[in-house]
């Protein structure tokens, strides 16, 4: 009698275990082959109006976007999915992250797309991002520009004083508060690149709108004309 009430706990258990198991794969979306299929042509239909190409590779995100690479803490999951290709001949790296929903040890994640293009010209750090975007406060204390617009909209973080005060001196804040495409993105000048951020995972950002505005704001800066200290 022992033995077959023993037997019934053990298979009740190993029944409960089957149950939250086939719950979980329930609540795993990639689990589930319906999402997966969505998921894959949404991404096909986005390659083919983009000419970019999904990549399962790591593509280096961290070591190319520094500055943004630290916000992952060192965990390369947190890059999820990855886009390549051209964009009016230049090439382009888009990327959906993971970023903590602010500076503080917090526990809640945002999706983040960023465009990453190359940078004509090595040089400082600078980072221009949103004012309400809290996720950005990691980096040290922002700086005023004077201009009191820009200021109400955009936070500007610096490295070198002379370099961001050079860049912008060039007409970049007027041009950026006048340009739609801009609202809600924050741009990081990296060393050897520049990235356009949106929260947002990759299938809903405008990537294309945002590598347009790279290269814009590429094309407008004199490089030449800036300090490189």
């Amino acid at each position: 009698m022992t033995g077959l009430v023993l037997l019934l706990v053990i298979v009740a258990i190993l029944g409960v275990g089957v149950a939250v198991g086939l719950a979980r794969r329930k609540r795993n979306p990639f689990t589930d082959r319906r999402f997966v299929n969505e998921w894959e042509q949404r991404m096909r239909a986005l390659e083919a109006g983009l000419g970019w190409r999904f990549v399962a590779e790591d593509q280096g995100f961290q070591e190319r976007v520094p500055q943004i690479g630290r916000m992952l803490e060192a965990d390369r999951s947190r890059v999820r999915f990855q886009l390549v290709g051209h964009w009016r001949g230049v090439p382009v790296l888009a990327v959906e992250v993971v970023l903590r929903a602010d500076h503080v040890a917090t526990s809640e994640y945002r999706a983040y797309s960023v465009v990453v293009v190359p940078r004509p010209m090595p040089g400082p750090w600078v980072l221009i991002s949103p004012r309400t975007d809290s996720v950005w406060g990691l980096f040290e204390q922002f700086v005023a520009t004077g201009d009191p617009a820009f200021d109400a909209r955009y936070e500007v973080r610096r490295k070198n004083p002379a370099f961001a005060t050079a860049l912008l001196g060039t007409g970049l804040p007027q041009a950026l508060l006048q340009d739609p495409r801009a609202n809600g993105v924050a741009i990081a000048f990296d060393e050897h690149t520049l990235a356009a951020a949106v929260p947002g995972p990759l299938l809903q950002a405008p990537l294309g709108h945002l590598a347009d505005l790279l290269l814009d704001v590429a094309s407008r800066v004199p490089w030449q004309a800036l300090p490189r200290g």
